[in-house]
Order: C-alpha cells, then structure tokens, then sequence
C-alpha cells in the first residue's frame, strides 16, 4: 500500500514542475519599445555622463550592477583592453580603444535596427488612433483599490545605487493585452508577471485574465455583482491555496472584453476553465518605491499600482511630475487607480533630476500598443512618489506549471 501510495505522490508530481526567477541579461536595447523610451528621455539632454575611455561599459551585462560594482567591472574590462592592444603591438591591423570598439558595436547594430523599430512604430500609430478613440473608456475603467491605505516612507535613492538603465529578463519577450471595457487591470497586471517569469524560462503561454479577476473577486465567484475592480494579492493567495494547477490558458478560459453590466466576473465561467495549467507557489510584498527598484534589479517583476495624472493617458513614452505642476497634467477625475507591471528603471538626463528624481520606472501597460511606446512608458521617481497607492506591491517569485 505504501509503495502504491508512494507511485502515486510521483506520478502526480511529475505533472507540475516548479519554475523561478531566470535572472539573467537578454538583449532588450534591441526592443523598439526600449528605444522609444531611451529616445524620448535623450530628448531631454545629456545623462549622468559621456562614456568615456575611463567609463566605457564593454559588457551589456553591468547595466544591472550598482556603480561601484560597475567600476570593478569596468578596471578589470581595461586590463583586458590594455593586454589584448599590447599582444597586437607590431601587427598592422589597427586597434581599437575600448570606447571606439564599443560605440563601433553599438552603431552596427543600431543600423541594424533601424528598419524593424520604423517599421514598429508606425504599427503603434495605427494603434494610437483606435486607444484614443477608447480614451473615455479607458478612463472610466479605473476604480478605488479594495485597499486599506497605509502610511509608506519612501527612501530616496541615490546614484551610486542605480544601474544606468536595467530591463527585466525578457519583460519585453510577452505581448502587449487590451482590457478594453472592463476594469480588470490588475488581473492583466498578474497575468503580466507570470507570462514574464514563463518567458525567462523559454515558455510561452497565454494565460487567463478572465479567471485571474474572478479568483480575485471572492465575494462574485458564485453570484453575480456589481463591484468594480479588483487588486492581485486576493488572485495570488486563491491560487497559492488550491491544491492543484488553477490558473488556466486563455484558449481554454477566454476573456470578454465587453462589461457585462451587473456580472463583473460574467458567470457563470466555462468549464474549461478549470483545466489550469499554472499555480503561484510563492508572492512578496513590495513596500517602498526603493524595494521594487532592488525588486526589479533581481529579474522580478513587480505588480503596481497608482492614480493617475491626465498626462499619464497620452505620453511618448515618459510620465513626469513636472507635467502635471505645469497644469498640462492635473489629477484626472476618473483616476482613482490603475495597475501596471513594474518590469525595469532608468538613470534619468541631467535636466530632469531636480523635477523628478533620479530614475524612472519602466510599466507595461494593458491598454494596447496604442498608449505610450507601443505599451510601455518610464514613471519619474517624484511621479510615482506622489501618485501610487498607499498600499504594497507584490512579487510573484515562484510558480508551477502543468
């Protein structure tokens, strides 16, 4: 009996095996999307600094370490460049400086960007025009949090501790989604994360938003309501609490973009969707705006949350503070909260700093590639400072898959 019970426990393991963080360096300076935003914050002036022979990053890999750590990195890429051109002492082929070689690389692969990011954003313009034409919509699909507000101190942040800029192992790898009419963006927001940590570990599913806001709405699970809107740690621990898989594919539970008024969860659900096929074993939570910055700089991806300024539904790729104290920006009447997945940070230009801090924070958005760049926008440190809810964010750091 034993043995047969001991078979069993094996056979039903061998159905779910556990997935986690991939934290490791992909090639996102090649995402159209990530050079859109890097273009908008150029527009602004120079950075921290000019690369220079002394400060040359041959390695793509130490934009995710500190500066000091950076440094090291850096002293021990010059010895090798010093070795290399004095092993080519007497040889005709010419050398080049660490600097030269770096800016050579970066100039052949930009060229070889360049018809695929022009090609991307006159994609996201077609997009643009069908998200301003669902700008009313979009607007009032935000709703107050089913939150407790809580008092958050927020650290300041200096330079020395920031990566120059720092993208989420394969954040840009998941496409885009659309909520459309419904106020589900914070179930579109976890489905985001769990996509993401898929992708770092070379899987590609679609999942289930439509089952993720209805395991996050306990009190409209078995009747009909009308409560608006949801937050994900109640989706998360419905799932960590099931005793098998229960987040299903979206081919298998698919969602309706269109309200169902009086039936936000729109039940009954199909029965296909208890075929689940991914389960979240384990979920922090993420206080501060610094904590999601160290968050973010481990290949996790952090689920967030804030009201919103008008400036935030129509930018190019950068929601800044200033903006909304200029009166370009007031406190849109329809904002009461939104959420986004956290998937990245920026070191901010010189010129922004005093306004807005020093970094900005990358989000994937839910409402088409027609918002933003092609999705994604950069939220400055002093935006989000004023603007986020007052109450955690959350990781997901570990899942299973069937």
């Amino acid at each position: 009996m034993i043995n047969i019970l001991f078979l069993f426990s094996l056979i039903i393991f061998s159905f779910a095996s556990e997935l986690q963080i991939v934290a490791q360096n992909d090639d996102f300076q090649k995402a159209p999307e990530f050079q859109a935003i890097m273009t908008k914050l150029s527009s602004y002036g120079e950075f921290s600094a000019k690369i220079t022979e002394e400060q040359v990053v041959v390695n793509p890999a130490n934009h995710g370490l500190s500066k000091g750590q950076q440094m090291v990195e850096e002293a021990k890429a010059r010895n090798r460049a010093i070795l290399a051109e004095k092993s080519n002492e007497g040889h005709s082929k010419p050398v080049f400086s660490g600097v030269d070689q770096w800016r050579e690389e970066v100039k052949k692969t930009q060229d070889g960007w360049k018809k695929e990011i022009l090609q991307q954003r006159k994609t996201w313009q077609r997009e643009q025009k069908i998200f301003l034409g669902h700008l009313r919509e979009y607007k009032e699909n935000t709703f107050n949090l089913p939150i407790k507000g809580e008092k958050i101190t927020e650290k300041k942040m200096t330079v020395d501790t920031l990566p120059r800029f720092f993208i989420v192992n394969s954040a840009f790898k998941v496409p885009i989604r659309n909520q459309q009419d419904r106020p589900t963006c914070s179930a579109f927001a976890g489905i985001r994360a769990l996509e993401v940590i898929l992708a770092q570990n070379k899987m590609e599913h679609d999942l289930s938003e439509q089952y993720l806001y209805w395991a996050s709405k306990p009190n409209c699970q078995t009747s009909p309501c009308s409560e608006k809107g949801s937050w994900i740690p109640l989706g998360l621990k419905h799932s960590q609490i099931q005793a098998e898989v229960d987040i299903p594919l979206e081919n298998t539970c698919s969602y309706g973009p269109e309200k169902v008024e009086g039936n936000e969860t729109q039940l009954p659900l199909s029965s296909s969707c208890k075929q689940g096929k991914i389960k979240v074993l384990t979920f922090e939570e993420v206080r501060t705006i610094s904590d999601m910055v160290e968050k973010l700089k481990t290949h996790t991806p952090v689920i967030m949350a804030a009201k919103l300024s008008e400036n935030f539904y129509i930018n190019e790729g950068l929601v800044s503070l200033a903006e909304v104290q200029n009166n370009t920006g007031k406190l849109d009447a329809h904002a009461q909260g939104h959420a986004m997945l956290a998937i990245g940070i920026i070191e901010l230009p010189i010129k922004l700093k005093a306004s807005e801090g020093n970094f900005c924070i990358v989000v994937a958005n839910s409402w088409s590639e027609g918002w933003g760049a092609g999705g994604y926008s950069c939220l400055t440190e002093n935006w989000l400072i004023k603007f986020r809810q007052p109450a955690p964010f959350y990781a997901i750091t570990k899942i299973s898959i069937k």
